[in-house]
C-alpha cells in the first residue's frame, strides 16, 4: 500500500471516528433535554391532578351534604375529569425515573381503589344514604397527604434550578466524553503516523538493500561472463593441443606419456564442461534463458542424448566402470513441442549426475511415456522401486553448488550445478521435476507438456 493511501485510510478512521463521537454527544445531550422535559410534563400532570382531585372533593363534599347541596350529573362529570387526570399521569410518569419511586406505587394503588368500579366512592355516588356518603368523603379525604406529598416531591424535582444544573452536569459530562475521545483519537493519528514512518523506513532500507544486492548481482554476472569469456579460449586451446599429443602419443608407444597426455585432456574437459555449467546457471539466474519451441520426436531426443553419453563413457580413459545406460521407448511417436536444446541439456545433466550418484556399476534405465497431453520421462537405477527417500536429499541436490554433501573431503566432483540446471529447464517448459535418492541410488521423474504454450 503506497504512503497516499495509508494517510486517506487514517483520514477516513479520524473522521468516522469525530463523526461517531458527534453523535453519541448529541445523542447523550438530546436526551437530558427529553428527561427535563419529561420532567416537566409529570410535574403539569401531577399539578392538575392536585387541581382536579381538589375539585371533585370539593363537589363530593356538596353531595354528601356537608356543605351546599351539588347536583349529581355536575359530580360525575367531576368524577370523570377526576379518572382522566389520573390517566394522563400514569401516561406521563412511566416513561421518567420518578415511576420507580414507591410513594408514586402507593399513590397510584390508592387512586385506582379511589376510582375502581366497586370503590366507596362509587357506591356512595349511587346511594342517597347520608352516612354511607360521608363514609366515602372521609374515604376520599385520606388522599390529601399522599399526593400534596409526592407533588411536592415532583415539584422539587422539576425545580428550574436543579433542572439547570443537571442539564450543566450532562453538558460537562459530555464535555468530558468529547475530550476523552478527542485525546484518544490524537493518540491514534500519532501512532499510525509513527507506523507509517517506521514502515516507510523500513522499506527505503529494504529498497536500499535491493539495489546493493542488485549491484552486486550484476557485478557477479558481469565478472562470471568476462573471466568464463576468457577461460573459454585457452582451455579450448589446450583441449585441441592435447587431442594434437594423443594423437601423436600413440605412434611413440610410450604409455607414461599417453596417460600425462589424456590426464591433461580429461582435466580440459572436465574444467570446460564447469565453465559451460556455470554460464548455463548464470542465465537462468539472470531470467535469460529463452526458448526457441520446435516440433521433434522425445522418442529420438532421447535415444539420441543416451547415444551420446555412451559415447563419452567409451572415449572417457578415466572411466574405470563400464554403467550400461537403457531405454524403454513407447512404438508409437511422441511429438512434442519445446527446445530440444535445451531440454536435450537438461536430459544429459540428468544423467551425467545419476553416473555420479549410482556406485558400483549398477545400469541406468530410462523410460518414456505420455498420457493426458502430458510426457513423462523416468530414469533411474533398476533398484529404484524399493529405494527409500532420504530425507534432505531433494533440497541438497537441487540447490546450486550442492551435490548433497559439502566439505572439501566430499567424493562427488563438480559444481553441482546438473539437476539446478535441468529443474530450471523443465520448469521453463511448465513442467515439473521430481528427485528421490537414497545411498548409491537415485530417481528422477519428469513431467512435460506435449505442447508449450506460446
Amino acid at each position: 500500500m503506497s504512503t497516499a493511501r495509508r494517510y486517506w485510510l487514517v483520514l477516513i478512521v479520524v473522521c468516522s471516528f469525530l463523526l461517531a463521537l458527534g453523535i453519541s454527544v448529541q445523542i447523550l445531550i438530546a436526551s437530558a433535554l427529553d428527561g427535563h422535559r419529561s420532567l416537566k410534563n409529570v410535574a403539569w400532570a401531577a399539578a392538575q391532578l392536585e387541581i382536579e382531585y381538589l375539585q371533585f372533593k370539593h363537589a363530593f363534599n356538596g353531595y354528601a351534604g356537608v356543605t351546599q347541596s351539588v347536583p349529581a350529573t355536575f359530580l360525575a362529570t367531576r368524577y370523570s375529569v377526576f379518572q382522566n387526570r389520573i390517566r394522563v399521569l400514569k401516561q406521563e410518569t412511566d416513561p421518567t425515573e420518578l415511576a420507580a419511586d414507591e410513594s408514586y406505587d402507593r399513590l397510584i394503588a390508592d387512586l385506582d381503589a379511589v376510582t375502581a368500579a366497586d370503590s366507596p366512592i362509587k357506591q356512595a355516588m349511587a346511594s342517597t344514604d347520608e352516612e354511607t356518603r360521608k363514609a366515602a368523603l372521609n374515604k376520599l379525604a385520606l388522599l390529601d397527604s399522599p399526593i400534596r406529598s409526592w407533588v411536592q416531591d415532583v415539584m422539587l424535582h422539576s425545580n428550574p434550578d436543579r433542572q439547570k444544573d443537571e442539564l450543566i452536569a450532562a453538558e460537562l459530562k459530555a464535555a468530558g466524553v468529547m475530550a476523552v475521545a478527542i485525546l484518544s483519537g490524537v493518540a491514534l493519528i500519532f501512532l499510525l503516523l509513527r507506523n507509517i514512518k517506521h514502515v516507510e523506513a523500513s522499506r527505503e532500507r529494504e529498497r536500499e538493500a535491493r539495489i546493493r544486492v542488485d549491484q552486486a548481482s550484476r557485478v557477479k554476472d558481469t565478472f562470471l561472463a568476462v573471466v568464463t569469456h576468457e577461460l573459454r579460449t585457452p582451455l579450448n586451446a589446450v583441449i585441441g593441443f592435447s587431442e594434437l599429443m594423443k594423437s601423436r602419443t600413440g605412434k611413440t608407444h610410450d604409455p607414461e606419456l599417453t596417460a600425462w597426455t589424456d590426464e591433461v585432456l580429461h582435466a580440459g574437459k572436465h574444467l570446460l564442461t564447469l565453465v559451460n555449467q556455470t554460464i548455463d546457471m548464470s542465465k537462468i539466474s539472470a531470467g535469460k534463458l529463452a526458448l526457441s519451441p520446435a516440433e521433434f520426436d522425445l522418442r529420438l531426443l532421447v535415444a539420441d542424448s543416451v547415444t551420446s553419453i555412451k559415447r563419452q563413457m567409451n572415449h572417457d580413459p578415466r572411466d574405470g566402470e563400464r554403467q550400461e545406460v537403457t531405454t524403454t521407448l513407447p512404438a508409437q511417436d511422441i511429438m512434442i513441442r519445446a527446445d530440444e536444446a535445451w531440454l536435450r541439456q537438461a536430459l544429459l545433466n540428468t544423467i551425467l549426475h545419476g553416473r555420479k550418484k549410482v556406485l558400483g556399476g549398477k545400469p541406468i534405465e530410462i523410460s518414456v511415456s505420455h498420457r493426458a497431453g502430458r510426457a513423462r520421462i523416468d530414469i533411474g537405477n533398476r533398484d529404484h522401486a524399493v529405494m527409500e527417500t532420504r530425507a534432505g536429499s531433494e533440497g541438497a541436490a537441487l540447490d546450486p553448488f550442492l551435490q548433497g554433501e559439502i566439505g572439501l573431503s566430499r567424493g562427488a566432483h563438480g559444481l553441482g550445478l546438473e539437476m539446478p540446471i535441468a529443474k530450471a529447464i523443465v520448469e521453463a517448459h511448465d513442467g515439473s521435476l521430481h528427485y528421490e535418492a537414497s545411498p548409491h541410488s537415485f530417481r528422477v521423474l519428469i513431467d512435460l507438456p506435449l505442447n508449450l504454450a506460446a
